[in-house]
């Protein structure tokens, strides 16, 4: 062994602290770029099983198709492989060439390309090819959403430009997903180079007295060159071997989470260690390990033994003016003073500040914005809903069996609903309105919807508007929906005045009409008695929980418990003028965990029960969409988390470096009166300012990102509100304060009183 390697396994166990800190440094670092390109080759390979499992890798669906047109897409570059269905009994397979087909026309064709991102513009060619009609076009095409979601196009489907049949997503994320991992390994690569120069730079400082007198016995600069990449190689090659370990354990840990995201959508995904992928992470690290280390190296191989021995090539400090020091306290201008004569070192704690600041407003805002899209999917707050036709349907035993299988917690709401003509008295109650009738005796009505509730429903929601047992609630708000060339408005209105004793009446319309063509009527009504609306009724503004679809109805609802609802339905039965539809329907709204698997397990009884009940999924449409965004959510989260971790771990690394090179400041401080707790004052002082200073920084760099956001995210959701979310900023900003006073209060135990 050489005497290079000898000093550098010697200076390893002698700056062991320093060595740790390092290794753990490399260790975070590896575990980052580790990690992603685990996830990338996992998911991949998961995407890559899944397509091959029962012919799922097409992504355009034709029913109908001649051979003529067959002939035709098969030979388009793009098309890599087309199957088949001759009828719908048989099954998918693949077309060759030594096909007969006996069926030459009613074909179903299930086409994958060879680029599935290019989907949008393959598919519209084809269209033209065989020529589509737009009458047509519902009927005979469709999409593999599994498949083309997973790829980042969502929502894709068929509209009209031109004059021509246009195939289009409503959201493109295919080449975003590549852009995210480009920008995630370059922006880890960055952070590491800054991360690790930073540490080497504190280490090679830490020894410039030993390399300064390693010159001046006659070391070379190449030999001193030597004893330090040996020493990064020592601890690089640990920190990868463990950054590696981890990794795996990591890249378990968030398949996992994405698997429960993704459960049930066919798609399972493990861990797969892809050798090339492997290969280019240790190439990324180590060709990053070398950029971090080379100029530091350089430093510490060519230091004058004068410089080396005084250490203070680092030390600038040129005297200005300025507010704060004729503001603050001695400690606060001493800490002022400390960051511009040591602004080296300070300014990368500002830089990894800054990286942390910017990261998470930034993305914090993005995620709130893909929250509120995410919302803003479906205006419902239940996930489905029956509809039993038939008395012999015991929903209740279909719902509990679900339950056991699926291990899904269901809350469900039993209602019925009519909708009557009511007369409204008196007439100034009922605000006028394009929904209003006004007879010829100056009475009006209006449509309403009768909606009776179940027993415990009702008692909650009546106990919420503050009424008694027995009393009528009226949802007293309407929302108007007006079309035009370039817009579309809702107008919200309150249909009812408050403060009148309503009295309602179900009545039947008749309309007499005077000019046919000018539709110029006569409105007329009869009465239909009925006792049971002698009620009390109560106006409000809140909606019973599983009903918030109503909020978008252009008429008002009236809620009432199951026994007055029977009592309403038995009277409008006898009544044989009644024109309104009043059945032995019954509905009933569904909230669950996992509407992907309810939606399976009753699809599975449809057949089953011959069709005596019918399911409308509220959610199960906007669920895939929703799983995306979580799953985007949560890489983002993980890149929040893991730059923060650096960042913390880095900012430890250098606040303990620079107060044990200050030992000897904060010793003549100590000789001149200065006590403990001033010079922890100092070190707090400094400690603010950089904060204060990088939180500037980072508002700087935010707003124009913050924008950027912002128009994009217009394309899905525009609304007047900021969506930023300012108080969980304020909390993370004060939390970062909180752990930075903490690290230095912490390093500052360091220092001894002598």
């Amino acid at each position: 062994m050489n005497i290079e390697i000898k000093l550098a396994f010697n200076n390893l166990k002698k700056y062991g602290k320093r060595t740790l800190f390092t290794i753990i440094s490399i260790i975070l670092c590896s575990i980052l770029l580790f990690t992603t390109m685990l996830m990338v080759s996992s998911i991949k390979s998961g995407i890559d099983e899944n397509r091959k499992a029962n012919h799922n890798d097409y992504s355009f669906i034709i029913k109908d198709v001649n051979i003529e047109d067959i002939n035709k897409i098969k030979q388009k570059p793009y098309v890599e492989k087309i199957y088949i269905q001759e009828n719908e009994t048989q099954n998918l397979r693949e077309l060759t060439e030594k096909d007969n087909l006996t069926n030459t026309n009613n074909i179903n064709i299930y086409i994958q390309y060879t680029d599935i991102r290019k989907a949008e513009e393959y598919s519209t060619q084809i269209l033209k090819e065989i020529g589509i009609s737009t009458i047509t076009m519902a009927q005979k095409c469709s999409f593999n959403e599994n498949l083309l979601m997973i790829y980042g196009l969502i929502d894709m489907g068929i509209t009209q430009e031109g004059g021509s049949l246009v195939c289009k997503a409503r959201l493109n994320y295919s080449y975003a997903l590549n852009i995210m991992l480009i920008l995630i390994v370059v922006a880890f690569s960055i952070l590491f180079i800054i991360v690790l120069y930073n540490s080497f730079l504190i280490t090679i400082d830490e020894r410039r007295k030993e390399y300064a007198i390693l010159n001046s016995v006659g070391a070379t600069e190449g030999q001193i060159l030597k004893m330090l990449f040996t020493e990064i190689a020592i601890m690089g090659i640990i920190g990868i071997i463990i950054g590696g370990a981890i990794s795996v354990l990591c890249a378990n840990i968030i398949l996992n989470l994405l698997n429960h995201i993704i459960m049930n959508t066919g798609y399972v995904f493990k861990l797969v260690l892809y050798i090339p992928y492997c290969l280019a992470s240790i190439l990324i690290i180590i060709i990053n390990l070398y950029i971090s280390a080379l100029l530091p190296s350089v430093k510490a191989s060519t230091a004058s033994v004068i410089q080396g021995i005084r250490n203070n090539n680092e030390i600038k400090y040129k005297k200005k003016k300025g507010i704060l020091p004729k503001i603050l306290p001695i400690e606060g201008k001493l800490a002022i003073k400390n960051i511009k004569r040591m602004k080296n070192k300070y300014r990368v704690i500002t830089i990894l500040l800054v990286v942390c600041m910017t990261s998470y407003i930034t993305i914090s805002t993005y995620i709130n914005y893909e929250e509120k899209t995410a919302e803003l999917v479906t205006g419902y707050d239940v996930d489905a809903k029956l509809t039993i036709t038939s008395m012999n349907i015991d929903y209740k035993s279909i719902l509990r069996n679900y339950e056991i299988q699926y291990n899904d917690k269901i809350e469900y709401i039993e209602y019925k609903e009519m909708g009557p003509h009511i007369l409204v008295e008196p007439t100034e109650a009922l605000i006028p309105s394009n929904q209003v009738t006004t007879y010829e005796d100056g009475k009006v009505g209006i449509d309403m919807r009768i909606i009776g509730l179940d027993n415990e429903t009702y008692k909650k929601y009546v106990q919420e508007v503050n009424g008694k047992e027995g009393d009528w609630i009226i949802y007293n708000n309407t929302t108007t929906m007006f079309l035009n060339e370039k817009e579309t408005k809702y107008i919200f209105s309150k249909p009812f005045k408050e403060g009148y004793p309503l009295k309602l009446n179900i009545v039947e319309q008749n309309f007499e009409y005077v000019d046919e063509d000018l539709n110029l009527y006569i409105a007329k009504y009869e009465k239909i008695d009925n006792e049971s609306f002698n009620k009390k009724i109560i106006l409000t503004d809140k909606l019973v929980e599983g009903f918030q679809d109503i909020q978008i109805e252009q008429n008002p609802t009236i809620f009432v418990n199951k026994e007055e609802y029977n009592k309403i339905e038995e009277e409008l039965k006898n009544y044989s003028g009644w024109m309104t539809q009043v059945g032995n329907l019954t509905f009933v709204k569904i909230k669950c965990n996992n509407i992907v698997g309810f939606s399976n397990y009753i699809e599975s009884l449809a057949q089953k029960l011959n069709d005596e009940f019918h399911v409308e999924y509220y959610s199960l449409n906007n669920q895939k969409k929703i799983m995306y965004i979580e799953i985007i959510h949560l890489i983002l989260r993980i890149f929040i988390l893991a730059i923060l971790i650096i960042g913390m771990i880095s900012t430890i690394n250098i606040i303990s470096a620079s107060i044990y090179e200050r030992k000897q400041d904060f010793t003549i401080l100590h000789s001149l009166g200065a006590t403990k707790a001033n010079i922890n004052k100092i070190l707090i002082f400094e400690c603010i300012y950089m904060l204060i200073k990088a939180l500037m920084i980072s508002i700087i760099l935010s707003i124009p990102i913050i924008y950027a956001i912002i128009k994009y995210m217009q394309n899905m959701i525009v609304t007047e509100q900021l969506l930023i979310p300012f108080g969980e900023i304020l909390v993370f900003l004060v939390l970062l304060f909180f752990i930075a006073i903490v690290i230095t209060t912490y390093s500052s135990r360091t220092i001894k009183n002598e």
